[in-house]
């Protein structure tokens, strides 16, 4: 298959073996400070490609695919940034919300 018939959603810039070793390391729980930089920079950047044009003219599937792509790179950063305290009050709103699906 060339890379022509690759949809735009699907491409990932390629991984060095730097990231995909220092990816590795994480999962592992082995990572340097280094390791689990880089490794969380190639995840937003390029496998969820958060900061990304998510449009791709003529296709409304892998516009909507990368955006869920976005979406997980954005939550990672969300829940990063935010301070315990708010990060509290996300949990507690999303309690309420399943309480109130039931």
């Amino acid at each position: 298959m060339s890379d022509k018939s690759v949809p735009q959603a699907f491409k990932i810039p390629s991984l060095t073996p730097h990231e995909v070793m220092a990816i590795r390391a994480l999962e592992a729980g082995e990572a340097d400070p280094h390791q689990q930089r880089m490794a969380l920079d190639c995840i937003l950047k390029k496998i969820c490609r958060t900061y990304d044009q998510h449009f791709v003219p003529g296709s409304d599937r892998e516009t909507v695919f990368l955006e869920g792509r976005g979406f997980v790179g954005q939550n990672l950063l969300k829940f990063m940034r935010l301070e315990p305290a708010a990060l509290k009050a996300v949990y507690e709103e999303e309690a309420k919300d399943v309480r109130r699906s039931k």
